[in-house]
């Protein structure tokens, strides 16, 4: 077997599945082994749907659209900015509908780019994306899931004790991650319990907001787009808080190994879960424009705007009723994140980009349990040090390069393996149009006075080309991080029965 050889991909089956058939990547003191094909294959159409709209439907759009209408200054015109967030995370959902069904490996971005680019850009994307980042977008829906559970019991969710948010919210965070290593299956079913609870707490919106328009309310969705801000540094923030709110339609790639049928079921998951989202956001988010005055919403006190909902329709009881809601909510929704996130480290892992023990699937369970580990460790530091406005800003902003990537390689990918069998191919306009949006998300945040922030980002992201060179070219003959990946393999596997 070749040393460092890129992975390709091979039909093999009945029904055209496609594996990497090189599994085991050779290295000077052993071989890194893939064990993507060990975990269970438990997640049907269903369950699925369950996971992206889990995933996605959390903090996002019960906390962002207070800042979304501080940002435009329009009820109407949040409204259009929902609704073309919902059209460009349909337009990235079927890009990744042809890679994921092309190459229908666990990893999502992280498999594509290495399959497509090689090594470099994907040990990049994963360095940045996974491995340091990883539990950013785990810690927003932690901090989402303190802020209305405080708000239970504080007028302010801010006046709370700061040691003891912290603390409610890693305890939380831990049940959380003892579930998603020991019980996969249960935390599936659980997945779908909870998504079930979004689905309530937005039909209960969207209820209460057509009652409130019944009774003639129409004072404050009269406002329509007068008042709008142009202010493109305001826009790029506001896109920032949308695109938010729609991140994770890629999710369900992340977990394709463990998918029945990935070639069949895959697009059928996407199109479906991001059509569901669409139309959930939108009415949601009209029912609060509908119930809530424009100031109210633009007030920078504002940030729990369906406990402020339910305050307005229902009296004290519906404030409590859906800061409930929406407990649970974000509850599910960080349950999904770390499904997913360690199934980016562990594809990281397995395709030869980060360290062998992060491949390790415990034997009880076949999880990969080190690598829920990891992605504990870095949500809690994120937890502790981070601020939920902060972290959303960065999450949306980092991953877009990578979407960029991908959406190009569609027609890399089409150019130089033009016979690889392909269960979805999508129209061409829309991975064009995708890289247009990617590109416009990218440059935004350099428009605001925050600025030097992604700049920061910028810098960070470029320290992964030196890395590559120092961990995985090992220019300098470095015998000490291959001796430590290995020693510490063997212990993990032996204190935590892996494999």
């Amino acid at each position: 077997m070749e040393t460092e050889k890129t992975a390709e991909t091979s039909c093999s089956g009945d029904h055209g599945n496609q594996k990497y058939t090189e599994n085991d990547r050779n290295t000077e003191e052993g071989a890194v082994t893939d064990n993507r094909d060990k975990m269970k294959k438990n997640i049907t159409v269903f369950r699925g749907i369950a996971f992206v709209v889990g995933t996605v439907m959390g903090t996002g759009i019960f906390i962002t659209p207070n800042s979304i209408t501080q940002r435009v200054n329009a009820p109407a015109t949040s409204i259009m900015v929902w609704l073309a967030g919902g059209l460009m995370a349909g337009i990235g959902g079927l890009v990744f509908c042809e890679l994921g069904t092309m190459i229908p490996v666990s990893g999502a971005e992280v498999a594509y780019i290495r399959k497509i680019y090689g090594r470099q850009p994907a040990f990049v994307s994963v360095w940045l994306i996974h491995f340091l980042l990883g539990g950013m977008r785990l810690a927003i829906g932690v901090l989402g899931f303190s802020e209305y559970f405080w708000s239970l019991f504080y007028e302010d969710p801010r006046d709370v004790n700061w040691w003891l948010n912290k603390l409610v919210t890693l305890l939380v965070t831990y049940i959380i991650v003892t579930m998603v290593a020991c019980k996969p299956t249960l935390i599936l079913k659980s997945i779908v319990l909870f998504t079930a609870t979004k689905f309530l707490a937005t039909f209960v919106i969207i209820g209460a907001g057509a009652y409130y328009l019944a009774q003639g309310h129409t004072e404050n969705i009269a406002v329509g787009f007068t008042g709008t801000n142009t202010d493109p540094k305001e826009w790029g923030d506001a896109w920032n808080g949308v695109i938010w709110s729609y991140l994770g339609w890629e999710e369900i790639c992340c977990v394709a190994s463990e998918i029945q049928n990935p070639q069949r079921n895959i697009p059928i998951i996407v199109l479906a879960s991001i059509s569901i989202l669409t139309g959930l956001y939108l009415c949601t988010v009209i029912s609060f424009h509908i119930v809530i005055p424009l100031k109210d919403m633009i007030d920078p006190a504002s940030s729990a705007v369906a406990s402020q909902f339910g305050l307005i329709t229902m009296g004290e009881a519906g404030k409590v009723i859906l800061a409930l809601f929406v407990v649970v909510s974000t509850l599910g929704s960080v349950q999904c994140s770390f499904i997913s996130n360690s199934r980016y480290i562990h594809s990281g892992a397995a395709e030869g980009l980060l360290p062998s023990c992060l491949t390790l699937v415990s034997k009880r369970f076949r999880t990969p349990i080190v690598s829920i580990l990891y992605c504990t460790i870095i949500t809690t530091i994120f937890t502790l040090i981070g601020g939920i406005d902060d972290l959303i800003g960065s999450a949306s902003f980092t991953r877009f390069p990578f979407f960029v990537l991908c959406s190009v390689g569609v027609f890399v990918m089409r150019k130089t393996h033009p016979d690889l069998p392909r269960p979805y191919r999508v129209p061409l306009i829309f991975p064009a149009l995708f890289i247009c949006f990617g590109l416009f998300v990218f440059i935004t945040p350099f428009l605001n006075e925050d600025w030097l922030i992604s700049l920061v980002w910028i810098l960070v992201l470029l320290m992964g080309v030196p890395l590559y060179y120092l961990l995985m070219e090992n220019v300098f003959n470095l015998k000490f991080p291959k001796r430590m990946d290995s020693s510490a393999t063997a212990v993990l596997k032996k204190l935590l029965d892996c494999e």
